[in-house]
């Protein structure tokens, strides 16, 4: 059985036109890890696209990603 770490890649759409592909070696993250690594300021929103739903996280709560998974920087406030 392997214990080597697996790459996971998830995806932040910053604005409209600005996606960027951010990687993390641990399957669990709090919403702050991923601003940080997209270069997000700390009082933006942050969801998690879920088809046409997005699903807030906030900055300290730990989220399992998965490899693929979508995310969205919004305004802060956008997401209630």
């Amino acid at each position: 059985m392997s214990t080597a770490t697996k790459t996971i890649h998830i995806f932040l759409e910053i604005d409209r036109n600005t996606t960027k592909k951010l990687e993390f070696d641990n399957p669990t993250v709090t919403g702050r890890q991923i601003k940080d690594a997209g270069g997000v300021p700390l009082s933006d929103d942050l969801a998690l696209r879920r088809g046409d739903q997005l699903v807030l996280v906030t900055n300290d709560q730990p989220i399992e990603i998965k490899d693929g998974e979508h995310f969205v920087a919004l305004p802060p406030g956008t997401i209630s």
